[in-house]
């Protein structure tokens, strides 16, 4: 019997469960609050429930989390050096130093500028002190790398920094594409360090001395010294997981996955029994990298989403905030404030402003995280050590700063990473109906009463009216993504939107569109059972809640195979139409000449046969398969005449991992 713990840190949960990788029986499952101020504490608490008999004997130890994606989405991480030869980058991603490099390669190959190592070594001594990593993107270097691999070598020599090359992490041209993949990873590294040192101690604590691997973005794992040197690839690690856990579950070939946590909702399709991918590379908070990962697309709505009431209308936010069920069970006094707001209706102006400028008396503030604090001005700095014994609202903080509430940059901090908001949640909504008990349902309660006098709508026709709310935000989630694969674009256009919004129209009227799914919904997440049955109904679809579904991305996490792609691209080597001309290969340490199509193949195939098996075994793959696909490109000459012009030797390993014997 060989026991595999899957551990998933998700933004509000982490999630963990000890498994027979033989036949899946799942012997403990646990879940825990993750603790962003130390993840280890929160992947402590969700180890340290499970049996700790089967913990004793577990041979394999996979984890997944939504923590690369945020911190990308967040704009956290290293900072970065940035140097680009041969091409200036124009990208998304913002290096903190940047400097250009003229020399290049031609199409043909040719070194047309050749490196000034004079000047290599000036640009790389401009970044001493100032950065954690240093990038090196060259123009074509997937095709020719002798110049990102010098400067690289260099930039070793004299920073005591990481590097990361940009050819290394994919053979696909897309030089924009490239680098600012490159840049994410180099950012990322301190990142992954952080989370993976995190369960390691953990792990030490329990005297678990199995491997540990990390999900990537496609659902498949790599190892965990993989994962520290390449860890964009671990960007929707979590939802990868759900839809890998959605499919061991439910043994579907052919279903959308929804997957509700606290941050998001993420959607992802299953299509004869995997997962769908995007082919031009992961698309993350609107960045489009060259990084393989499932199609999964993410909407900012989930448990923890912060509704708000925006003069008489009820408002749901994509920011995060803590419950106020959950706070209050930590922190007594918040129950005490709210309380206080009991009888209060709040009489003033009801004019539409924007979101982020309001602050609801039944919110209030606790510390993030220690955090240097010269930037901030004194009031807010005096506001910031007042609330690290306790949370409170803005004012409650005004009374005892002496200072006017609109003088607290609460907002600002909060987006500055300074605070964390506590306010009323979707986890809130079904606290109050009694749905889930878990924390405090006086708490909950007592803010969404406040929010329907602030609406006036009597308790509970508002509490069904946020239920609904809630319910739309998810089905228009759904059609939007549905749509849009459909589509092949990225966004709805006007008529689509228009579409989307009167199938979800509520009036009274004559008629009413529909809209209905020919696949089932399969629910990963805590919430689910609360909210998809009423979305499956929507769209006339089943909706299947398999065991465990809550854990479904440990499950997932623990379930993963390795699988490693590597391609080379051969074309034939001038512009003369020949039935077998001479070929270039571009291998991964550069051209490489060939004098007809047959050895070039040979050579091409053994290239990425020994590049996948190498990668496989650096991620512990057991005993890889390998299948080779190739896609060539003909000229046509006639109707009955094509010759060769160039081709794509793809290799494939896949293999489970190895495990402690």
């Amino acid at each position: 019997m060989a026991i595999g713990l899957g551990i998933d840190t998700g933004g509000t949960y982490t999630d963990a469960v000890i498994l027979d990788m033989d036949d899946g029986t799942v012997y403990g499952r646990s879940k825990a609050r993750t603790t962003r101020e130390d993840l280890s504490i929160g992947i402590d608490n969700a180890i340290r429930a499970l049996d700790a008999t089967f913990l004793e004997k577990v041979s394999l130890v996979s984890l997944s989390s939504t923590l690369a994606t945020n911190a990308v989405v967040e704009g956290k991480g290293g900072r970065i050096g940035l140097i680009c030869i041969g091409k200036r980058y124009e990208g998304p991603e913002e290096p903190e130093a940047y400097v250009y490099i003229g020399s290049k390669f031609s199409m043909s190959g040719k070194e047309e500028v050749p490196l000034d190592m004079d000047e290599v070594d000036s640009s790389i001594k401009c970044f001493e002190g100032k950065v954690d990593a240093v990038t090196v993107s060259g123009y074509l270097s997937v095709r020719y790398p002798a110049h990102e691999k010098t400067v690289s070598d260099r930039v070793k020599d004299i920073l005591n920094v990481p590097v990361v090359c940009a050819r290394d992490l994919t053979s696909k041209l897309g030089f924009e594409q490239r680098t600012t993949t490159a840049i994410m990873n180099a950012r990322l590294l301190p990142i992954i360090d952080d989370l993976l040192e995190s369960v390691k101690t953990s792990l030490r604590n329990q005297r678990i001395t199995a491997p540990l691997m990390v999900v990537k973005g496609d659902g498949s794992v790599i190892s965990e010294n993989v994962a520290r040197e390449r860890p964009i690839e671990t960007v929707l690690s979590g939802p990868a997981s759900s839809l890998t856990g959605a499919k061991t579950l439910t043994g579907l070939d052919n279903a959308v996955m929804m997957d509700i946590g606290g941050t998001t909702t993420d959607i992802g399709i299953l299509r004869n029994g995997f997962p769908r991918t995007d082919v031009e590379g992961a698309l993350i908070d609107g960045r489009r990298t060259r990084v393989l990962a499932a199609d999964i697309s993410t909407y900012g709505i989930g448990g923890d989403s912060r509704i708000i009431v925006n003069g008489k209308d009820t408002v749901i936010s994509p920011v995060r905030i803590i419950p106020l069920c959950v706070a209050a069970t930590k922190w007594p006094n918040i129950l005490e404030r709210l309380k206080e707001l009991e009888d209060v209706t709040d009489d003033r102006s009801a004019d539409i402003c924007p979101i982020q400028e309001i602050v609801q008396d039944t919110e209030f503030f606790t510390p993030a995280h220690t955090k240097v604090k010269e930037e901030l001005n004194d009031t807010d700095r005096r506001f910031l050590e007042l609330i690290k014994e306790r949370p409170l609202s803005l004012h409650e903080a005004s009374e005892a700063l002496e200072v006017p509430y609109y003088s607290i940059s609460a907002t600002k901090m909060e987006s500055e990473g300074f605070i964390t908001r506590i306010g009323v949640t979707p986890t809130d909504v079904l606290h109050a109906n009694g749905e889930y008990t878990d924390y405090s349902t006086e708490a909950s309660g007592l803010a969404i009463g406040y929010l329907s006098r602030k609406a006036g709508v009597p308790f509970d026709g508002y509490l069904s009216q946020l239920k609904g709310l809630i319910t739309d935000t998810i089905c228009r989630s759904l059609m939007t993504d549905i749509l849009l694969e459909d589509s092949g674009k990225d966004s709805l256009d006007q008529m689509e939107q228009a579409m989307v919004s009167k199938v979800l129209d509520h009036s009274e009227k004559d008629y009413r569109f529909g809209f209905r799914l020919n696949l089932p919904i399969i629910g990963i997440g805590a919430p689910v059972g609360s909210w998809l049955p009423a979305v499956a109904e929507r769209f006339g679809t089943e909706l299947v809640l398999p065991d465990n579904w809550d854990v479904g991305n440990a499950i997932g996490a623990i379930t993963g195979s390795v699988v490693e792609h590597e391609s080379i691209e051969i074309r034939a080597a001038d512009d003369r139409y020949l039935d077998d001309p001479e070929c270039i290969v571009f291998s991964r340490t550069g051209p490489v000449h060939f004098p007809d199509i047959a050895e070039a193949m040979a050579f091409a195939e053994n290239e990425v046969r020994t590049a996948v098996l190498e990668r496989s075994r650096l991620s512990n793959a057991k005993e890889p398969m390998v299948t080779i696909d190739t896609k060539t490109e003909l000229a046509e000459l006639s109707a009955d005449k094509k010759v060769f012009r160039t081709a794509v030797i793809t290799a494939t390993a896949v293999g489970k991992p190895d495990f402690l014997k």
